[in-house]
């Protein structure tokens, strides 16, 4: 047997490690859930946005806040299930240092607008939960459809 250790140029390290991204994108491009179910989870996120900032003194936007966190959930868990069904294992959990600060990012993000679409309202402008909630929509789906399994990759530098 042979033991000698072979170095490789830095060139082809490059182009490994560029031939293992362009890998994983087309991995993640082909794995792409429905649309339908992007809309219904987006759509959903958007009512209980949307809800929450029109809720005054336990009125009926209450129900609607609700009706849509349960469907959120019901439609996560099945966006998660897709997933199985397609070989993927998802992790809920980020595990490395930069998932870590994009997830949370997107938290403030995202409580940000929740926060923003009530209290503008409260301060006198009528539209802000529909802004809000569209806002929060449209995110949503940029999000899962560019991004479906979380993993924010670097872009190609050519």
């Amino acid at each position: 047997m042979n033991n000698e250790k072979e170095t490789i140029s830095k060139e082809e390290a490059a182009a490994t490690l560029k031939s293992v991204d362009l890998t994983k994108r087309d991995a993640i491009k082909s794995f792409r859930i429905p649309l339908l179910l992007i809309t219904l989870i987006s759509l959903s996120y958007s009512l209980v946005v949307f809800s929450w900032g029109m809720t005054e003194h336990e009125n009926m936007w209450a129900l609607g806040m609700y009706i849509g966190a349960a469907s959120f959930g019901i439609f996560v868990a099945l966006y998660l299930y897709t997933f199985r069904l397609l070989g993927i294992k998802v992790t809920v959990l980020p595990r490395t240092k930069e998932r870590i600060r994009s997830e949370l990012v997107l938290v403030v993000i995202f409580g940000v607008i929740l926060i923003a679409g009530r209290q503008v309202r409260l301060l006198g402008f009528e539209f802000a939960p529909h802004i809000a909630a569209l806002i929060a929509g449209g995110y949503m789906v940029y999000l899962l459809y560019k991004y479906p399994t979380g993993e924010y990759l670097a872009r190609n530098q050519k």
